[in-house]
């Protein structure tokens, strides 16, 4: 089974706190809140087993928590890296905030993780942003979709959209 993850990058936005950092650090409490939301979706909605594939956007906040899990418990992950890694992870920072994950080497150097480069150009469709393209790369991928929503978010909203019309079971942390 794939799952793919979608959610906030500003989790401390998400959970009531207030962002005090240019992001390079988390909140520990929004962290552990959003991190135990995510762990119970995996575990006990989706019953994710050995064997499964994790998929996270390297974004900060619900995709990199998503990828931890999947070290955490032994799973595959695949990481859908809009555009590519060295663009990724050199991207300016958004308003101000850290957009990609922190701990973005550590991630990628784990042994049972691969690497896909998702074009603004995908599958002969050329997106308005190259993280709508790596979102329905996922969609693609996935068999289910683990969603964290707690405020309006564009790039959240697009990809439980595009889950929706792909009929993917979206399950909501």
């Amino acid at each position: 089974m794939v799952i793919a993850f979608t959610g906030h990058t500003n989790i401390e936005k998400a959970c009531g706190k207030t962002l005090k950092s240019d992001g390079e650090v988390y909140d520990k409490e929004a962290y552990r809140i959003v991190k135990e939301a995510l762990e119970d979706a995996l575990l006990n909605k989706a019953k994710a087993q050995k064997g499964d594939t994790i998929i996270s956007g390297m974004a900060r906040g619900v995709d990199e928590i998503a990828a931890e899990l999947a070290i955490k418990h032994g799973l595959n992950l695949k990481c859908a890296i809009p555009a590519s890694v060295e663009w990724h992870k050199s991207r300016p920072k958004s308003r101000g905030v850290k957009a990609q994950a922190i701990n973005y080497d550590g991630i990628l150097a784990y042994k049972n993780a691969t690497v896909v480069e998702v074009k603004k150009k995908y599958c002969g469709k050329q997106y308005i942003f190259v993280n709508f393209a790596r979102n329905q790369y996922m969609i693609d991928c996935a068999d289910k979709l683990i969603a964290f929503k707690r405020y309006d978010s564009t790039g959240t909203d697009d990809c439980i959209n595009r889950a929706n019309k792909a009929s993917v079971e979206v399950i909501y942390a």
